[in-house]
């Protein structure tokens, strides 16, 4: 067993992360050693890694498995992401001096392979260790060999054949040492000079558009956070205009002081890149209607920053506005769905969208609003139609009701009908109207012709009835049923 951590008092008596515990009690023979959370460990580092987002979307929890003696810690790619903090030594002391108010020691290494940052950040002789590029190899020569991130038993092998540092390894035949200590070595030593790609594959989605703002001072009043995502919402859109994208799929993060992430999703069913559109779809989740406070956050000591992504985007060219429209240009019904859906759910606004059917209950079907654009039969053409279309009830019946009906003969139009217990007299009817089932789809094949009708009662009521098979063709004795009631 070794000592993964040790506390002020261990620490001044000699112990050290890495030490063997029978080693340490002979410092401190009644040592008092608590076993470690390794549930709780990784957990928090993920949450950091989340939370280190703030600084670059790219960012990865290390793996606590193959190194506990070595401490934790996090990778993430600054690529591009440097000059917004003023540099890279100015972007590693602001997040030392954040992770050292979050109650963590750290250190920090930058190197052109994630190997080489790795090694210099544990085994540096600075607190941020900066490795020019093409550098690598001179910088981790004097190394040891667990900066090489293998195992303390590897590394203990290679001591005893006097392989100490990096530096005795590069310098000797690849091919000898792969033979004795595997493959492993090998790939390892290759990844911290840059002979073979490390990237770091982040926990997060590569999003294609995205907008930040970070606070010096943290945000404590809601109404100021809300200000912050509009204008978040406004760089955003000027983003997207640029690129002549909107946006479909909205994700906000709010970055608490003490590495808390809150985040909210957000969709459109329309690609959008109106910025006060996209303000007001998150601020209704911060501030429900007719609420008074937050939405289930608490901003404890402040929000320091507020990332606003597009997570997907559908190409939008430029619109020309028409004068004479007014201010209703059709948008309205889009932002009515928008604020709906997300207020109440993508799956409880729905759409109808058509189908290539002429089954009348299976001739359209209800998908959520927001996801209408991505259906994929909602590109299927109209029917094509000679003379005026049939006509079709506004209330369709699902499934169609069953109806004894008296006809004058086998197949004329009903003269009466029971439904529901009611019994109703036809006054006028109109049809047939001949559907065939759909033959070549499996679930057509045991089905029968419909003949529809589209009558009146005495009352003036009106309904839509058919009768289900051929009279002496497809049946003795054809059904009836109730498939719609007109307005």
């Amino acid at each position: 067993m070794r000592i993964v951590a040790v506390n002020g008092a261990g620490t001044d008596a000699g112990i050290r992360p890495g030490q063997r515990l029978a080693d340490a009690r002979t410092l401190i023979p009644g040592l008092d050693v608590v076993e470690r959370d390794v549930a709780g460990d990784e957990a928090r580092l993920v949450k950091l890694a989340a939370w280190a987002t703030r600084f670059t979307p790219w960012t990865r929890a290390e793996d606590l498995s193959a190194f506990a003696h070595e401490g934790a810690g996090l990778f993430l790619d600054i690529s591009g992401c440097a000059h917004l903090f003023g540099g890279e030594t100015a972007l590693l002391n602001d997040l030392l001096t954040r992770m050292n108010r979050l109650g963590h020691e750290a250190r920090a290494g930058v190197a052109d392979t994630l190997g080489a940052a790795w090694a210099v950040a544990r085994h540096g002789q600075q607190k941020i260790s900066i490795v020019k590029p093409g550098a690598e190899r001179e910088a981790v020569s004097s190394l040891p060999t667990t900066a090489l991130r293998i195992s303390q038993g590897m590394a203990d092998d290679l001591t005893r054949l006097g392989l100490v540092t990096i530096g005795d390894l590069l310098g000797r035949p690849r091919a000898p040492l792969v033979a004795r200590f595997g493959a492993v070595l090998g790939r390892q030593l290759d990844a911290i000079i840059g002979a073979r790609a490390e990237p770091v594959a982040p926990e997060a989605v590569r999003v294609p558009a995205r907008a930040r703002l970070l606070f010096a001072d943290p945000l404590i009043a809601l109404d100021g956070i809300i200000a912050a995502i509009a204008l978040a919402a406004r760089d955003l859109a000027g983003e997207l205009d640029t690129r002549q994208q909107g946006a479909r799929q909205l994700r906000l993060r709010l970055y608490r002081v003490d590495a808390e992430l809150f985040t909210f999703e957000a969709g459109t069913s329309q690609a959008l890149r109106d910025a006060d559109r996209i303000a007001a779809l998150f601020a209704e989740k911060l501030v429900p209607s007719g609420g008074v406070s937050g939405s289930d956050i608490d901003i404890g000591y402040g929000i320091e920053g507020v990332v606003l992504e597009a997570r997907a985007v559908d190409a939008m060219g430029a619109r020309q506005k028409d004068l004479t429209s007014g201010p209703d240009d059709g948008s309205s019904l889009e932002e009515l769905i928008d604020r709906l859906s997300n207020r109440l759910g993508a799956n409880r606004v729905m759409q109808l969208k058509g189908q290539a059917s002429h089954i009348p209950e299976r001739a359209q079907v209800a998908v959520p609003a927001l996801a209408a654009n991505d259906f994929k039969q909602s590109d299927v053409p109209p029917l094509v139609m000679y003379g005026d279309a049939p006509l079709r009830p506004i209330r369709m019946l699902t499934p169609p009701e069953p109806v004894e009906v008296v006809a004058e003969v086998p197949e004329g139009p009903p003269r009466q009908f029971r439904w529901r217990r009611m019994l109703h007299a036809v006054t006028r009817a109109d049809g047939p109207e001949r559907l065939a089932p759909e033959w070549w789809l499996s679930a057509g094949k045991e089905a029968a012709t419909r003949d529809y009708f589209r009558v009146e009662d005495g009352e003036g009521r009106r309904f839509w009835l058919y009768r289900d098979g051929l009279y002496e063709r497809e049946t003795d004795a054809p059904r009836w049923f109730m498939h719609g009631v007109f307005a």
